[in-house]
């Protein structure tokens, strides 16, 4: 007996027994004020342009039913050549929970601070 709703003959993609992939996260952002929030996933980082550098702050949303840490990549830029880079080891994040790390990357031996910083998540690993 066949169901009216599937095809007679299975597609390759219906025929296959491995599970569906989850899709890989799309970029969206937004604007806060001088802080441009950069969302990906789970994961949540603000940029916010000061006379020091960029003070950044990464947010990890844990789904999982078990403690997560995060080791996330990211570089703040202007676009053109001001880039810098820094590493945020994000460590014992609950299940469930939500966890914070920041710091102040850049700064102006790189140049004038850009005032509408680009943000960039290079790597992100969960272990």
């Amino acid at each position: 007996m066949t169901d009216p709703a599937q095809p007679s003959t299975p597609s390759p993609s219906t025929a296959s027994s491995e599970p569906p992939q989850d899709p890989e996260p799309t970029a969206s952002f937004s604007q806060n004020g001088k802080t441009r929030v950069l969302y990906y996933g789970n994961t949540e980082v603000d940029a916010t342009p000061e006379d020091d550098g960029i003070f950044t702050t990464v947010t990890v949303h844990n789904d999982t039913g078990k403690p997560v840490n995060y080791d996330i990549d990211v570089s703040i830029g202007d676009g053109v050549d001001w880039v810098a880079s820094n590493k945020f080891r994000i460590e014992g994040v609950p299940a469930h929970g939500v966890k914070s790390q920041a710091s102040t990357v850049g700064g102006p031996h790189l140049g004038p601070i850009p005032q509408q910083p680009k943000i960039y998540i290079d790597a992100l690993e969960t272990y």
